[in-house]
């Protein structure tokens, strides 16, 4: 049930960016000791999205994107972008949290944590 909650969610997330004029460029990445649920274009910024999906209104989505989990993101997030090469390209960490209708698009959810390059 949570998966299914949640592959929703993705879709929902997805639809939205769609809508806004971003580019999809992968879904759900699994890459070196990382996950990534969307991974987008928006202009000529590389997006990287952790998408959560509530079903009742205990915390926000937001509460569960810990420091730990940031830092995992962007592992991976380095990796595709070196796999890929778009280093060249500006990166940006974006949260969307879905719960019930309400659908919050959260841009520049956190800075990049990692080794400066």
């Amino acid at each position: 049930m949570q998966k299914l909650t949640g592959s929703l969610g993705e879709i929902r997330a997805e639809q939205l960016l769609t809508e806004k004029g971003y580019e999809i460029l992968a879904r759900n990445v699994v890459l070196p000791g990382s996950e990534i649920d969307l991974i987008a274009r928006d202009g000529s910024v590389i997006v990287f999205i952790e998408v959560k999906t509530r079903s009742s209104s205990y915390a926000p989505g937001r509460a569960a994107v810990t420091p730990a989990k940031q830092k995992r993101i962007c592992k991976g997030a380095v990796y595709y972008m070196m796999r890929n090469g778009l280093m060249n390209r500006q990166a940006r960490f974006d949260v969307i949290e879905i719960q019930g209708a309400r659908v919050t698009h959260i841009v520049s959810a956190f800075p990049y944590q990692g080794p400066a390059f």
